[in-house]
């Protein structure tokens, strides 16, 4: 049996977290809806050390109307896919008011996957904010992920 090392996770600063919040801009918004867990694909954009979304009326807003605390959580790698990083923030989701965006989010680089009208823009407050970074061996693992889309027409 072989003898596979397990990658040693580096827990990243507060402030390594903003940096690889600011190089990404989709996540995965994890929120309760009913008492049921939930998760969204979101295109995000980090501001003033909160992080700002659109989205549309539906259960995701549903769920953040009611102020209960939301998990977010985004990742990437290395330009040589050597290494692997994971932020997560916790915090608290609020409305932001009309004519209250300290940003436009309608930049063409954060394109939404589903297209749309998107009214509702929310931020999410930290109350933690936490990331790990690690090597990793064997690409062909885990990336890329399988596309099945040929199989859907």
């Amino acid at each position: 049996m072989a003898n596979l090392q397990q990658p040693q996770a580096e827990t990243l600063s507060e402030e390594e977290c903003w940096r690889y919040l600011e190089s990404a801009y989709i996540g995965r918004l994890a929120v309760i809806n009913r008492a049921v867990p939930e998760i969204f694909p979101v295109n995000f954009v980090p501001v003033d050390r909160t992080i700002l979304f659109r989205t549309a009326p539906g259960a995701k807003l549903n769920a953040l109307l009611t102020s209960t605390p939301v998990a977010f959580e985004t990742d990437g790698l290395s330009a040589y896919s050597t290494e692997v990083w994971s932020v997560v923030v916790k915090g608290i989701p609020g409305q932001v008011p009309d004519g209250e965006a300290p940003i436009d989010l309608a930049d063409p680089d954060r394109e939404p996957w589903l297209p749309g009208p998107k009214d509702h823009l929310i931020r999410i407050t930290p109350t933690e904010v936490s990331g790990r970074r690690f090597r990793v061996h064997s690409r062909t693992r885990w990336w890329p992920p399988l596309d099945f889309s040929s199989d859907w027409t």
